[in-house]
């Protein structure tokens, strides 16, 4: 985009000064801006954003710079040299649209004098009639330097109305000055603007209205009471109190303005990015309203914008770079690293495990604009400590991709260029890269590193976060206690153990045990620093029998250790939960034919095995001869009744049922009873031929152990 800026602009002071020639200036201050320049906007092969002023005493122009960090940027160059007025404005096209939302940044150098620089520039929205042709009215005494080109002129002593010095300055225009030198001298020596203000400063005003200016009395150079001088009042201010010369210091700094058209407001933000890593830093912002009545008084809704600058016999390097213009490109940039391994996004100050994988993002996305965003490179500086994969990929919004080879990655720094301009209809890429956290023993702090997009209308920049990398684990967990572990019945107990392993990290890691009882996951467990640990069981946790305890140590980086399983036996008792103490069969009546009486009322046997899943036992039931009271004896017997046949009961104890314990249901309980049908279970068996009576006897349950 500069490439027009810098040869009509050249042609156009040819013809408006005549023999007035561009003077080259090779001081070393100079040659240090052009060679510290940061990135700015790339050369423009058909519209220029800026053009130089026709002015016919400004002696602005544009250069290279010769900063290899940031190829293809140019500096508009305000002044360089003893008693220069210079000033650069945006073209029509290119002008500034006080309707809407704007913003714009660029990079500003003041020379390296310090407190002894000469006057500074300033940044100017202006809608004065004589447009880029538009000056102060120096009249014949030549160049004020304490105008900065935009404010008015006091080197008359005989003009003694603030109205008359606004007329003399820039019309209806806003002004944000960057003062470099200490105005507060007399009335009539054009040095009088900066009485009552910090000596260094940053502040704005309408340098064409005669309310920005306020007399104050000066006797400092004459003895009349009524001698006064002008002084201008200062908005928004910024100043160091402890860095007199934070302006002129010999870097470059960086400034962001935002315009809200709603609110009227303008913010400037100044020293918000490193000059030489271009981070972004808080900065020191100030929010000013602006009067569109003093600026735009035929609400014309446009404003054009620019920079000027004056010096005196004194001089500075006053020079501009351009990052983004108003209107031109509106467009984000932005980075974001992902831990892949362990599915999470990773945060300033977050940890990265080593050896896992991780992929960073660079996203592109295109906002508004009056042209696309096109011809963009991207000079990625990569977080170290990260071998990245072979190749990158660019990943537009219409789908269409491209690879980008990583081998020739030097310094962690490498060149994307993007084929494909980003516009309203295409409006985002996405530049990803893959790779793995590089094998540490210790902590591995990696810094913050700032990529840049740039193109010839607009320069972005994406921040990585900073991120440790921290070392693999190997993480031992032992129980300390016992392991089998026997209770002879549900009690509480405490398992205990110790996790080690993680000495090779510069400060224990993380930890916590995650324990599953039988299957069940139970709430993690905190070690102590030095790695012991204790998990409380309570009885009602345990079953009868076998208990599987699983032990598993875990760092917050997602090492583990292995599995370490204990077994905790209840060994309980077989026994008979509930028996029923007397029970009774159905009255019947005899047929002389052999029959079987079913049971009466609720019979209950219930079996309970508290040793263990897979413990066996086995059911023996026997009986006495049924009698009436007179000693009249049934002509039968109890008989136990399965879908296999049914087997009598006599006087000695007989096997009628085996079972095979499982925990897991009713906590080793059977109910034998409940398992009994109608037709199965104990039955009374009665012969025929037995006589009318009321029969009673006893049955016997006894269990035993069966072979397994």
């Amino acid at each position: 985009m500069f490439r027009r800026w810098l040869d009509a602009s050249l042609i156009l002071l040819a013809v408006a000064c005549g023999s007035v020639g561009v003077t080259a200036h090779a001081d070393d201050d100079y040659s240090h801006a052009l060679a510290t320049a940061p990135q700015g906007i790339l050369r423009h092969k058909t519209t220029a954003i800026l053009a130089v002023a026709p002015a016919s005493k400004s002696s602005a122009t544009v250069v290279d710079t010769d900063n290899p960090e940031a190829p293809g940027t140019q500096a508009a160059v305000v002044t360089n040299a003893p008693n220069q007025f210079g000033s650069i404005w945006s073209t029509n096209e290119n002008d500034f649209d006080l309707t809407k939302n704007e913003t714009m940044s660029m990079w500003l150098y003041f020379g390296n004098q310090g407190t002894a620089a000469d006057n500074g520039m300033a940044f100017v929205l202006q809608n004065d009639s004589q447009r880029t042709l538009a000056m102060p009215a120096w009249g014949s005494d030549g160049i004020s330097a304490e105008t900065l080109g935009v404010w008015g002129v006091t080197a008359d002593p005989l003009q003694d109305t603030a109205a008359g010095i606004a007329a003399t300055a820039i019309q209806n225009s806003w002004a944000l000055e960057f003062d470099t030198n200490f105005n507060d001298g007399a009335g009539g020596q054009a040095n009088a603007f900066d009485v009552g203000q910090p000596p260094v400063h940053i502040a704005s005003n309408y340098p064409g209205d005669a309310e920005s200016y306020a007399r104050v009395k000066d006797t400092t150079f004459s003895s009349d009471p009524s001698a006064a001088t002008f002084r201008v009042r200062h908005n928004g201010l910024i100043s160091e109190a402890t860095q007199s010369n934070f302006l002129a210091n010999g870097s470059w700094h960086h400034l962001t303005l935002s315009w809200n058209a709603r609110a009227s407001t303008m913010t400037y933000t100044f020293n918000d990015k490193n000059p030489v890593t271009e981070e972004s830093t808080p900065g020191v912002s100030r929010t000013v309203r602006i009067d569109l009545n003093k600026v735009d008084p035929n609400h014309t809704g446009r404003a054009l914008w620019g920079f000027t600058g004056a010096t005196d016999n004194r001089y500075e390097n006053n020079l501009v770079v351009l990052e983004s213009a108003p209107g031109l490109v509106s467009a984000s940039t932005t980075a974001s690293l992902t831990d892949l391994t362990q599915d999470k996004n990773v945060d300033n100050d977050d940890d990265v495990l080593s050896q896992d994988r991780v992929r960073l993002n660079y996203q592109l996305d295109y906002q508004a604009g009056r042209q696309s965003w096109s011809g963009i490179t991207g000079r990625l500086r990569l977080p170290t400590d990260i071998a990245y994969d072979k190749y990158a990929t660019i990943t537009y919004a219409n789908g269409t991709t491209t690879r980008i080879s990583t081998q020739d990655l030097t310094n962690d720094k490498v060149t994307a260029y993007l084929k494909d301009p980003l516009s309203a209809t295409d409006s985002h890429a996405t530049l990803s890269l893959t790779g793995r956290a590089v094998a540490v023993d210790s902590l591995k702090h990696v810094a913050a590193t700032t990529s840049i997009f740039a193109s010839n209308a607009f320069v972005g920049t994406a921040e990585t976060p900073t991120f440790t990398v921290t070392p693999h684990v190997n993480l031992d967990l032992a129980v300390t206690s016992a392991n089998p572990l026997v209770l002879t019945d549900k009690w509480q107990t405490t398992v205990a153990g110790k996790i080690g392993g993680f000495t090779s990290a510069n400060v224990p890691p993380a930890l916590s045990v995650t324990a599953e009882l039988n299957g069940t996951t139970l709430p993690k467990v905190t070690p102590q620093r030095d790695g012991t640990f204790a998990l409380p069981l309570t009885a009602s946790q345990l079953q009868s029998g076998t208990n599987l305890l699983k032990l598993t140590a875990t760092s917050a980086d997602g090492d583990t250790s292995k599995t370490v399983t204990v077994m905790i036996t209840v060994t309980g008792e077989l026994k008979f939960d509930t028996v029923s103490s007397e029970e009774s069969f159905q009255i019947s009546t005899l047929t002389g034919n052999s029959q079987r009486v079913g049971r009466s009322g609720d019979w209950q046997l219930v079996v309970q095995d508290t040793r263990g899943t897979g413990s066996r036992w086995t059911l023996n039931a026997q009986a006495t001869p049924f009698t009436t009271s007179d000693g009249q004896q049934l002509a039968g017997q109890p008989v136990y009744v399965t879908t296999h046949g049914s087997i009598p009961i006599e006087a000695t104890p007989t096997p009628v049922l085996t079972h095979v314990t499982d925990d897991s249901e009713n906590d080793g309980r059977f109910d034998v009873a409940g398992s009994w049908t109608a037709k199965t279970g104990m039955l009374l068996a009665v012969n025929n031929g037995s006589a009318v009576g009321n029969y009673s006897g006893t049955i016997t349950w006894t269990l035993s152990d069966a072979p397994s």
